[in-house]
């Protein structure tokens, strides 16, 4: 379940992240924005090793948006291309799509160490409790 999704105004966002950062956009990942764009989640814990974090929103990929967190801000924060922010926590640490490894990361902000889950997408949706 999931709450406060804002729909997404052009698809073509995609293909533009795709052309600034020299990537192919995962189509499940894709999908998942299209379907929760801006939402969060009913279920918001994870466990990342021993750690509980919490998912906070998935971001936002429509431009222009003010009144939440959006991927043009975290894509700004990242340097790592193969990495894609789509979501965030309460803290301001962003989850990510690692496209090499296919697999959810968790960037953390102030360190810019960036941590496996060792899930793909649909499992780590699925993990959330």
């Amino acid at each position: 379940m999931w709450k406060y999704k804002i729909e997404l105004k052009n698809v073509s966002v995609f293909e533009n992240i795709e052309k600034d950062r020299n990537i192919k956009f995962p189509e499940e990942l894709k999908k998942f924005i299209i379907e929760y764009n801006g939402a969060t989640p009913e279920k918001y814990n994870f466990m990342l090793g021993n750690s509980e974090k919490v998912f906070g929103a998935v971001l936002s990929f429509n431009k222009g948006e003010s009144d939440t967190d959006t991927i043009f801000t975290a894509l700004e924060c990242i340097d790592d291309k193969d990495i894609l922010p789509f979501a965030i926590d309460p803290f301001g640490n962003y989850i990510c799509y690692s496209i090499p490894e296919k697999k959810v990361v968790f960037y953390e902000h102030e360190t810019n160490n960036i941590i496996s889950t060792k899930y793909d997408l649909s499992s780590f949706i699925k993990a959330l409790y």
